[in-house]
């Protein structure tokens, strides 16, 4: 009897060790749970942000081979003519004035000489011919605008970065530049715009490894290669976009990077934080949790050493399942995070008093409510799933869902969930569940994609957008066997608009387009976007040519009801357009590519111009003459 009484506060003592390394176990598997879902969380906010980067710096550059290309028009128009350079001068600086990202535009000819530039500042004798894009476009044949190095402007001394394209003269010889200059300062300051913390830092670097940009500014920076460094001999090479740690260069600071590579131009962004700086909340919160738990720890440690003292079994149980507990709601109850208990049918059974902060109730009226309860409908399914999952073994679940407050607004929020040791499995388990309120991060990420995916201008979606869309529009006719049709419209003579209200009236005359474009379409599938200048396409889902050629018609006759002032768009002397339709049939047989089927329409849309503008013509009309069926007609 006496070696059975010896025995039993052993045992105990062993039991209750092992649930404390446990615990403690289950502590710093949270801690570290929490720290990599921190670290997820700045590494998705800073690919975002080098995105939403990269794709501002894509339509800066893009929006340039607008004025380039009206520039070497009006010089092929006015060669030879007397005083060009004045009116080149003159239509650069109207179009400087009217473009607030635009720097500076000049002409320069084959020797280096400045013929013409929107600067009033006088070149003089200034030769041009030893800049790294002269000599580019002086041997390169290629008639495609170029983004170039970073430079000093030698007429103002400011930082610019030039998007140069060559001159032909008429017998396709080297007749000279055309050069559009962004301010560097003008790109720099809207990386700042993003909060990276103080020692935050942004990068803009060409597809050769070539530094365009920097913020905060730094000088000797620009221009330089990096060609060697880690993101692009190994990060790059491996995915366009994610994230890694790295120590910087610069100032020898570690940094956790979000990256990205544009598809379209190659261009890369790295947004950067100090990752002490970014952790240091965290580490602030885990240093309290920390002290907290090595206080319980410390409890812990005394009430054993007390309980080995006592001889009946029982006793020292009761105890220790009363110190558990205890140890648990301490824990619970000082954390910011949303600390949950739930049996194996979904019933919540504790809540920790961050509940008021995070669901606007009290703990007493959440108990014995069910997990799915007041969620949004739509992630039923999802949670249903990992309650299923904990209970057929799974140890570790984490979700993201949507939940009615009891104010009624919606938020989101993270959750993990633990499976506790114990139990038989099915039903007889117990789960803790740590929640934290993700609502404000889930809202800037849908700011960053609004802003990456939406025309400035006309608030219609973007080329990006649309291309996006029209690859899964087209999948989804494929697969469903039904019909999608494409609208693709041209503001008749808009150059000749530009050029006699200028740029200002014809930005103002876009936007009355697209919003009659806008106005027009009837179902939420349907899609409206700015294809580039005064294009506008527009994807029309179960919709055949029939239906296409009366949208389009409704369309064409409410913008030549707005009767804009056109004076140089003869017969009409108002504002018209042109637009051209094509369907894709998948039912019919059709086996068309988005390339395919956007060719159609655009074809379409030259063949309504060719006729007279003012008209809808649709690409099923040229197929029905090829075959012999007359019956389809444009309007």
């Amino acid at each position: 009897m006496t070696g059975a009484i010896k025995y039993l506060p052993a045992r105990t003592f062993v039991a209750v060790a092992f649930a404390v390394f446990g615990f403690v176990g289950l502590i710093v598997w949270g801690e570290y749970s929490s720290w990599r879902s921190q670290v997820a969380r700045i590494e998705a906010d800073l690919m975002q942000t080098a995105k939403a980067l990269v794709q501002h710096a894509d339509d800066t550059v893009d929006m340039a081979k607008f004025p380039l290309a009206a520039l070497i028009t009006q010089i092929e128009q006015e060669r030879g003519g007397p005083g060009m350079p004045a009116k080149l001068t003159q239509v650069m600086r109207r179009q400087v004035d009217t473009t607030p990202w635009l720097g500076a535009l000049a002409v320069i000819d084959a020797d280096g000489k400045m013929v013409a530039t929107s600067s009033r500042i006088d070149a003089g004798a200034a030769n041009f011919s030893d800049r790294e894009y002269f000599v580019f476009h002086q041997s390169s044949d290629t008639l495609e605008p170029v983004l170039g190095r970073p430079l000093k402007n030698k007429l103002s001394g400011q930082w610019i970065l030039p998007v140069t394209q060559r001159i032909n003269n008429p017998d396709g010889s080297f007749g000279g530049v055309a050069l559009a200059a962004f301010i560097l300062t003008e790109l720099t300051n809207f990386f700042q715009g993003f909060s990276l913390g103080s020692e935050g830092s942004f990068l803009l670097v060409r597809r050769d490894g070539v530094v365009l940009a920097r913020a905060p500014f730094l000088q000797t920076l620009l221009g330089s290669s990096i060609s060697s460094d880690d993101l692009f001999t190994t990060h790059l090479r491996q995915r366009h976009s994610g994230s890694y740690h790295f120590v910087s260069s610069i100032d020898d600071t570690q940094r956790i990077g979000g990256f990205y590579q544009s598809e379209r131009s190659g261009m890369v962004g790295l947004a950067a934080v100090s990752q002490s700086e970014a952790l240091a909340t965290w580490m602030k919160g885990a240093r309290i949790r920390w002290m907290s738990c090595f206080v319980l720890v410390a409890i812990t440690g005394f009430l054993v050493w007390r309980w080995r003292r006592q001889i009946m079994l029982r006793r020292a149980s009761e105890a220790l399942l009363v110190a558990r507990e205890a140890e648990f709601r301490l824990l619970a109850e000082g954390s910011a995070d949303l600390i949950q208990r739930f049996n194996g049918h979904g019933i919540r059974e504790y809540l920790s008093p961050s509940v008021r902060e995070i669901f606007g109730v009290d703990a007493e009226a959440m108990l014995g409510t069910h997990i799915l309860e007041n969620l949004h409908e739509d992630d039923h399914d999802a949670v249903t799933q990992v309650m299923t999952r904990l209970r057929e073994g799974s140890t570790r679940e984490n979700m993201i869902v949507r939940r009615k407050r009891a104010d009624g607004r919606q938020i989101w929020l993270e959750t993990t969930l633990n499976r506790l040791p114990g139990g038989t499995g099915g039903t007889d388990i117990r789960i803790v569940a740590v929640t934290r309120d993700v609502t404000r991060q889930k809202n800037l990420q849908e700011e960053l994609d609004a802003l990456a995916n939406t025309d400035e201008l006309t608030q219609l979606a973007n080329r990006r957008s649309f291309n996006i869309h029209f690859e899964d529009m087209v999948l989804q006719a494929a697969q469903q066997r039904t019909p999608l049709s494409v609208l693709m419209i041209d503001a008749d003579r808009f150059k000749f608009f530009n050029d006699t209200y200028g740029h200002a009236a014809g930005d103002d005359c876009l936007r009355a387009i697209a919003n009659v474009v806008r106005g027009s379409i009837l179902r939420s599938k349907h899609l409206a976007a700015r294809y580039g200048g005064e294009e506008f396409a527009v994807l029309l889902p179960d919709t055949n040519g029939a239906g296409a050629l009366k949208a389009a018609e409704n369309i064409r006759q409410r913008v030549a009801g707005l009767q804009l002032p056109h004076e140089k768009n003869p017969p009409w002397g108002y504002v018209t357009i042109s637009i051209g339709t094509a369907t894709f049939h998948p039912a019919r047989g059709d086996r068309l590519t988005t390339a395919e089927l956007f060719e159609r329409a655009d074809h379409a849309l030259y063949r309504a111009k060719n006729s007279g503008r003012n008209r809808v013509a649709a690409a099923e009309q040229e197929a029905a003459m090829a075959t012999g069926r007359p019956d389809i007609k444009s309007v």
